[in-house]
């Protein structure tokens, strides 16, 4: 079980992965999402523009969270999901199960999904 601190120092780790994820030009955004569905740490990159408000980034957390966790039903079978990719009209969104948490990235729409999402396995590390 993690005491508050290791929990404290994971979250700061990954904040640190998520400012690297921002550095890259085609990523609009890195978080990380608790199980819960709540945001533990980073953010949208600086000087772009959200293209969804506060309460509807919360709703999207939530329905993740379940999503995720519902996908592990199959894992026993399938293997674990490596991650998942959603591509919108306005943004590319993918999901990255993390243990006992999620990273959301979001990127431009014209992103090459799995050149994209192998540069953030390696920045994670998760390869």
């Amino acid at each position: 079980m993690n005491t508050e601190m290791e929990k404290t120092n994971e979250y700061f780790i990954f904040d640190q992965k998520c400012n690297m994820l921002l550095q890259e030009n085609e990523i609009r955004f890195a978080g990380i999402i608790n199980r819960m569905g709540r945001s533990v740490a980073g953010g949208s990159k600086k000087g772009i523009p959200s293209l969804v408000d506060d309460a509807e980034l919360q709703k999207m957390y939530i329905e993740l969270a379940l999503r995720v966790s519902m996908r592990q039903e199959f894992d026993y079978c399938l293997g674990p999901v490596k991650y998942c990719a959603s591509r919108r009209e306005k943004a590319l969104v993918m999901s990255f199960p993390l243990d006992s948490n999620i990273l959301l990235v979001s990127a431009e729409p014209s992103t090459n999904v799995d050149k994209i999402a192998n540069k953030i396995m390696k920045i994670i590390g998760l390869n």
